[in-house]
Order: structure tokens, then C-alpha cells, then sequence
């Protein structure tokens, strides 16, 4: 048998660049199981228009806007300092086949507090939409991919290395979701302060009212910075998203 050696892919580049940018925090793990009624209810009310994933960006955008501990951002070095970022953008995960190569890619809701969920359900369907081309919302990766790999990495790092600008380019949190498929969670790397992670939703067993109930549930995940913050802020974060889509809709 004969070994098969290829050129590491440059479409997949820029994920080589972030691991090794997300390989230097200290992330930790959190996770809680989410009662999707409501949010389910409400996505059935709009005709299954808005994803799931828009709900998590939405409350958790709101979350993290009331937490000012939670938008800080890590400058590392001698004489380590943390920004405080006074807006929340957030970067959304997409799947994306770029020629022959399936790879991720991320694309930025700006001032998601701000924004109603139909508009951040817009910007999510823009990027869902769009191509990895010269033109449109994924430009900036597209002139990336086509650095060699070690300029590429230099050039992530220095546009990076000022906190307020890896806010506004990598948003104050991110949201990966693999709900498409059978996979109950996914523990997402980090290379900013926060990172959610969306598993898939599905029916099962629940205590509610102190009776057992079928109810459709998904897990969340939570990596957060441990240099940036402590287990108990973060529980904290992840407990009032919980709240938040459990109880969407309530006045």
C-alpha cells in the first residue's frame, strides 16, 4: 500500500491559523440541557423561517451586553491587560465546500443586541447563502487563502494581537451548532473569551412540574477563557442564556 501525501489544503488555512491562536488560552467547559418548547413554539409561529441558532445569538448576545466581565478581552504578553469591548458581535459557524474542500468559515451579526431576531436571522442567511469568493461577505478569507500558509498565519496573528479589533472581526463570542446531525454536543475551541457550542434537539424525558414529560431538549455548551474569567461568572453566563430560552416570549 502506498502512503497518499498532499499539500496541507489552503482553503482550510485559516483554520490551521485560528487552532494554533486558540491552542494559547485556557478554555474550560461548561454545559447545561436546554427545554426548547418555547423557542420551538415560536420558530413553528414563524413558519420554521428562523433557525435555532438565531435564538442562541439573540439571548446570549443580550446576556453578554449585561455582563461586563463577559466582554472583556485578553491582551497576553509581559504585561497582560484586559479591554473591555463595548459592543457584542458575534461570530456564527457555517459549513461551507469551497471547490472540492469542505471546510468552516465564519461570518460576523454586528451590535446583535441591538438587532431584532429577524435581522439577525437576515445576517445569518446572508453568510448561509453566500459563496468564498473575492466579492461579498466572505472577501477578507478569500484574500487570506491565498497567502502562503506561514504569511497567512503572520498576518492573522498581527491583525489579531489588538483586542479590540479581534472584538470586532471575531465577535465578543462565538456560535458553532452541529444540530444538522445525531450529535447530542460539540465543545468548541476558543481563541477570544467565549465560544457556544449547539447540539441537536430532540425529544426526551424531563422532569417538569414534578411529573416526567416528553419535551424537546438540546445541550448548550460553554467554553469560556479561564484567564479572562472564573467558573462561577461563567455558570453564571450560561445559566441566564438557559433562562432566557426557556422562557422566550414571556412578557
Amino acid at each position: 500500500m502506498t502512503l497518499s501525501v498532499r499539500p496541507f489544503p489552503r482553503e482550510r488555512a485559516h483554520t490551521y491559523a485560528f487552532l494554533e491562536d486558540a491552542r494559547r488560552t485556557c478554555h474550560v467547559h461548561l454545559m447545561t440541557d436546554i427545554d426548547a418548547t418555547r423557542i420551538k413554539a415560536a420558530r413553528a409561529a414563524s413558519g420554521g423561517k428562523t433557525s435555532f441558532v438565531s435564538y442562541v445569538v439573540k439571548v446570549a448576545a443580550d446576556a453578554v451586553a449585561a455582563c461586563p466581565e463577559a466582554r472583556e478581552s485578553l491582551r497576553d504578553g509581559l504585561r497582560p491587560c484586559l479591554a473591555t469591548i463595548p459592543d457584542v458581535n458575534v461570530k456564527v459557524l457555517f459549513d461551507k465546500t469551497i471547490g472540492a474542500q469542505r471546510c468552516v468559515v465564519s461570518g460576523t451579526v454586528t451590535s446583535a443586541p441591538s438587532r431584532s431576531l429577524e435581522d439577525i436571522q437576515q445576517a445569518i442567511d446572508e453568510y448561509k447563502r453566500a459563496e468564498v469568493t473575492k466579492a461579498g461577505p466572505f472577501a477578507a478569507l478569500w484574500t487570506l487563502q491565498r497567502l502562503p500558509l506561514p504569511l497567512l498565519r503572520f498576518a492573522y496573528r498581527s491583525v489579531l494581537r489588538d483586542p479590540t479589533r479581534r472584538a470586532a472581526l471575531q465577535g465578543a463570542f462565538s456560535v458553532t451548532s452541529v444540530g444538522q446531525e445525531p450529535v447530542r454536543a460539540i465543545f468548541p475551541m476558543i481563541a477570544g473569551t467565549l465560544g457556544f457550542g449547539v447540539g441537536r434537539i430532540a425529544d426526551a424525558p424531563m422532569a417538569r412540574d414534578g411529573e416526567v414529560v416528553v419535551a424537546p431538549m438540546f445541550t448548550l455548551s460553554l467554553a469560556f477563557d479561564h484567564r479572562v474569567l472564573d467558573g462561577a461568572l461563567a455558570s453564571e453566563l450560561l445559566g441566564n442564556v438557559k433562562r432566557g430560552l426557556e422562557t422566550w416570549g414571556e412578557a
